[in-house]
């Protein structure tokens, strides 16, 4: 009788999975997949594919347990009797194979505090007998002859290496904390991949060619129609297209990191991407993939429909050419693993969110993407607002050492780009990064930009009937735009401002992402109605970076300065005005539902220095931003955050980066809103993970019981219940209808 890996599911028609097959393809991908990704790597290549590949041959060597056997032939839904990860561990160290088993111990439950569990108790990167009553250990010790024995009659055994190999005070730091990560990626990969195959959820789907040469060649032919022509030919359109000749010409093998500060409206999102894109097809080897990483959600499927239009070639599917990666949807459970989104897309446009907190997870489902990030060019767009201040030192470091062991080609820009790798107090020491966009052109295209906006600091604090009164008043030029610090604020006045009887739009993460989308095409639309210019548009920071809007007055609430300096990114965009003004309001907490984001008490308190001591509408963007971050980072406790989080790396106390690096500090789940979707899920359908993304929301874990979150798959994936107004409220009509809203501090944008 063969061993089994995988019990059947008799319902749904599916056999039991045997042993030799499923660890004869989890080591085989695993190698792949640490091959590809260590092509590009400058460290000791042949080391890190064997560890993978034999963390692939042994990760389920416990499974061959006579307990466990017992289960997996029994087609009831049961643990496994013993925790199965146990044996692969015991066995690779008796070979001193120390990578290979801590990859082992960590490929369901995550990455240890490595130090810690090698130093706190003798047996190493095992797991604790006493979490199974004492026993687990002894078995395993006992019967871990037999388990070799069948192990061996199907698999070579591994290779033994001399003691020292063994040593863990040696094999923590023989990688560093991000190699460990791609490791385990690795591993990760091919085990919820082949798993997921065999229980019918997931299909392989080779996805398109990277094409490099032939997608520039369309990129050039995209932007040539948008600005060719005499109708065409203004002073604006001229400084894109010589931004964008610049940023394609530019070519040195050399380097791999580059800042770009170019202006709104200068064409960053083509100029860039012609970069990358030559970048790409001259590095050798060729690079796999293009990410592009920007602040908000709501602005990927912006940049994903120009780089559609611009990039997919003829007979390509564009859903899997140019890829959106809404939001987290990394899924743990096997029921849920068809839905993980993954990184092998040409090109990736994903969040701030997903890709940063990517790099700093120990969680298996999370990090299972992560090995087809080197030898990959990265835009990081509007990177002033992509992450906290307090992130910036350590994500620095991740960022070197993509470019300079890992192959990458990294693009930080923004047109109000704050250089925060210059000043002493953020990196240390300073460190020059080269300006993709030459100086010449960087001054002709900065000239106008001090003029552009205005900024204003209204001093009294208003409740939303004020707010929605001062927004409104006839003295200020419409259209409006209006970002305030929570979903729940937000919400609040735009339904004030609709029950007073104004034209209002609304967006935030309230709504779902194809919902975004139609508002979004709404807004556009609107804009260029020049007979109605009576109306706004309220929302969160979702508004602030990347989408094309053009209005005449703006209102911010208080908070980080590169916030505020960007939604003026929103306001007289093409210069056509003499200057737009951007008034900084204060809420009254509490006040008809407004409520605080209290992560950002710091940062709205620098920006208020900044009104009272000096003038704001004298310093160049970039450089008052620059100022703001470092003043942030000279406050105590984010700095002593920036500095906890380098020494948890460098300790490889993976859990705890995991749980200081947040871009946003909230554990969410997925909730679907469309309920012929959740119907589907619901009978075990297979659903495209695109179609999760653009039909969900992400609700804070804790309101899953008060918001009546009816749970579809594990603690994962929900269903929607409460009312939700795709048109303008989303989810948070459900939340107001109900009652349910929260008074005074509120975290989540």
């Amino acid at each position: 009788m063969p061993l089994l890996a995988h019990s059947a599911r008799p319902k749904q028609g599916i056999p039991a999975q045997e042993y030799e097959k499923h660890v004869r393809a989890v080591e085989e991908m695993a190698r792949t997949y640490a091959r590809d990704a260590a092509q590009f790597w400058i460290g000791d290549r042949s080391k890190f594919e064997e560890a993978v590949a034999f963390a692939g041959r042994s990760h389920d060597l416990g499974k061959v347990d006579e307990k466990n056997q017992a289960v997996l032939r029994s087609s009831a839904r049961e643990k496994l009797a013993v925790p199965h990860e146990d044996a692969g561990v015991k066995y690779l160290m008796e070979r001193g194979q120390a990578e290979a088993a801590a990859l082992v111990y960590s490929h369901h439950a995550g990455f240890p505090d490595l130090f810690a569990e090698l130093l706190g108790h003798s047996r190493c990167l095992r797991r604790e007998p006493e979490a199974e009553n004492g026993w687990v250990a002894g078995h395993v010790d006992e019967r871990l002859p037999q388990y070799a024995e069948l192990h061996h009659a199907l698999f070579e055994c591994v290779k033994g290496r001399e003691a020292e190999a063994g040593n863990w005070r040696l094999a923590g730091t023989r990688w560093s904390g991000l190699t460990w990560r791609l490791a385990l990626s690795c591993l990760v990969d091919a085990d919820h991949g082949d798993t997921a195959t065999n229980y019918r959820n997931e299909v392989s789907v080779k996805p398109p060619q990277t094409e490099w040469d032939k997608r520039l060649a369309a990129l050039d032919r995209y932007v040539e129609g948008l600005t060719g022509g005499d109708s065409k030919r203004t002073a604006r359109n001229d400084i894109r297209q010589l931004i964008y000749q610049e940023l394609r010409e530019r070519s040195d093998p050399g380097c791999r990191f580059y800042a770009c500060d170019s202006p709104v409206g200068t064409g960053k999102t083509t100029a860039v991407m012609a970069h990358l894109l030559r970048a790409a097809k001259e590095s050798k080897p060729r690079l796999r993939h293009i990410f592009v990483v920007l602040p908000y959600v709501n602005i990927i499927n912006q940049s994903v429909e120009t780089y559609r239009k611009a990039l997919v070639l003829a007979g390509e599917d564009p859903m899997r050419a140019v890829v959106a990666h809404h939001h987290q949807a990394d899924y743990q459970s096997v029921e849920a693993r068809q839905l993980a989104t993954l990184w092998d897309c040409p090109v990736t446009v994903t969040t701030a969110v997903q890709f940063f907190e990517t790099l700093a997870s120990n969680h298996p489902a999370r990090l299972r993407k992560l090995h087809e990030l080197p030898g990959s060019a990265i835009f990081i767009d509007e990177a002033h607002a992509a992450i906290p201040s307090w992130l910036w030192p350590q994500t620095w470091l991740w960022l070197r050492e993509l470019t300079e062991q890992w192959g990458c080609h990294i693009v930080l820009a923004s047109g109000s780009l704050a250089r925060f790798w210059e000043p002493r107090g953020i990196i240390d020491p300073p460190q020059p990064l080269p300006e993709l966009v030459p100086e010449i052109v960087r001054r002709e295209a900065q000239g106008a930009e001090l003029q552009r906006v205005h900024y204003v600091r209204e001093p009294a604090p208003m409740g939303p009937a004020e707010l929605g009164q001062y927004v409104f008043d006839k003295s200020r030029p419409g259209p409006r735009v209006v970002v305030l610090n929570t979903v729940q604020s937000a919400a609040v006045l735009a339904d004030a401002c609709r029950k007073a009887g104004h034209a209002i739009f609304h967006l935030s993460t309230a709504l779902a992402p194809a919902d975004r989308d139609e508002i979004v095409k709404k807004v556009k639309d609107k804009l260029n109605d020049q007979a109605d210019r009576d109306w706004a548009l309220v929302g969160t920071s979702c508004i602030e970076a990347g989408l094309d809007f053009d209005f005449r007055f703006a209102v911010r609430e208080v908070g980080p300065t590169a916030s505020m300096v960007q939604l003026g990114g929103r306001l007289n965009r093409e210069a056509e005005q003499t200057s737009a003004v951007l008034a900084a309001v204060s809420l009254k907490i509490g006040s008809g539902g407004f409520t605080e984001h209290s992560a950002l008490k710091t940062p709205t308190k620098i920006l208020e220095r900044c009104f009272q001591h000096i003038d704001v509408n004298a310093l160049p963007p970039a450089e008052l931003c620059t100022m703001a971050m470092k003043k942030e980072l000279e406050e105590e406790a984010l700095g002593k955050k920036a500095e906890h989080i380098q020494n948890a790396e460098n300790k490889r106390e993976f859990p705890e980066v995991a749980e200081l690096y947040q871009v946003i500090d909230e554990n969410t789940v997925t909730a679907v809103v469309d309920k012929e979707l959740a119907d589907r899920l619901k009978r075990h359908d297979r659903v495209d993970p695109l179609a999760l993304l653009k039909c969900s929301v992400r609700v804070r874990r804790s309101k899953v019981g008060e918001y009546s979150l009816a749970p579809i798959i594990d603690d994962e994936v929900y269903e929607w219940t409460l009312k939700y107004d795709p048109e303008l409220l989303g989810y948070m009509a459900g939340v107001l209808e109900a009652g349910l809203t929260d008074s005074g501090r509120f975290l989540g944008v």
